[in-house]
């Protein structure tokens, strides 16, 4: 999350006001370890799904044991969605342990548990809509009419992306229910560019480390291959894949695609976990000053205005 906090000075006072206040509440959580737990089950459900998909490939391409793979593309079709609703529950989980570092100094892990159970069903809710605003993301459309729909879909997906980490906030801080979130959404009218930047400024920070990465990948992909075919003699054989009268080793490339899905889960892991973070100071420090120790509050003004290179 440090790495986001500092991609995101490049762009602008306004993100930079993000960077800020991510590492004043880093500050404060990294006193205890045990807070970086839902960063690192999220970054193995995510580096799963990237590994699991490689696994069928190799299966496909080398072993072509389909009797094994078949179950195993079952399993591939409804990781996403188990994936997305576990990442809204460790959401939840990030933003209590933030609301209690940051209020009462520690976190309170019996507190997480309970805000868990008590809010499942909202909690579900939103991982459902997430998915489902996942999917719509994923369908392609030409033509100018795609282009439009492509557009339309985007927009409702950062909306939604708002509505979303700024209600499980809201869910954990106060326990609000619907009515409750529709009003403080509309207390945030004084907070719009740090609220829209929050979302769009570390989606943006996280995508670019992501695409700076994946260039190099996909470069390298075509050397592994080269590679795979050159040394397919004298690479273990049982990677060892035809394509039509070709023998390729398809080690190189599968090492090279692991290395990606594994650097990209723990990008896209930062990401989700940094805007979580970020919504529940964010929410405390513009809805809830009261609710802050004095230095605390102090340390996040201190954080947005050291991040935007203002005086106050």
């Amino acid at each position: 999350m440090e790495v986001v906090s500092r991609l995101l000075r490049l762009f602008g006072t306004r993100a930079g006001r993000i960077g800020g206040m991510i590492r004043a509440a880093l500050s404060v959580l990294g006193t205890d370890m045990k807070v970086f737990l839902p960063f690192l089950i999220l970054f193995v459900l995510k580096a799963g799904r990237g590994l699991l998909s490689l696994a069928l490939l190799y299966m496909g391409f080398v072993t072509q044991d389909w009797e094994r793979a078949f179950p195993l593309m079952l399993v591939f079709m409804v990781y996403l969605p188990v994936e997305i609703v576990v990442q809204t529950l460790l959401q939840a989980a990030m933003s209590q342990m933030a609301r209690d570092a940051l209020v009462e100094g520690r976190p309170v892990w019996s507190r997480v548990a309970v805000t868990l159970l008590r809010n499942l069903l909202p909690l579900l809710f939103i991982g459902a809509i997430t998915y489902l605003v996942r999917r719509a993301r994923g369908v392609e459309q030409g033509g100018i009419l795609g282009f439009v729909m492509a557009l339309l879909v985007f927009v409702v997906a950062e909306v939604w992306d708002l509505v979303s980490n700024f209600g499980i906030s809201a869910i954990v801080v106060e326990n609000a229910g619907l009515k409750t979130l529709v009003a403080r959404l509309k207390q945030l009218r004084g907070h719009v560019p740090e609220t829209l930047v929050g979302v769009l400024g570390i989606d943006l920070a996280g995508g670019v480390g992501q695409a700076l990465f994946a260039g190099g990948v996909v470069t390298g992909l075509f050397g592994g291959g080269a590679l795979g075919y050159v040394f397919a003699d004298s690479l273990p054989e049982m990677f060892l894949a035809r394509f039509g009268e070709v023998d390729v080793n398809v080690l190189p490339p599968l090492g090279l695609l692991a290395l990606s899905f594994t650097v990209s889960a723990a990008i896209s892991a930062a990401t989700v976990l940094a805007k979580s973070l970020y919504f529940t100071s964010l929410y405390l420090f513009a809805l809830r000053p009261d609710d802050l120790p004095e230095d605390r509050r102090k340390a996040l003004e201190a954080g947005l205005v050291s991040g935007a290179g203002l005086r106050a």
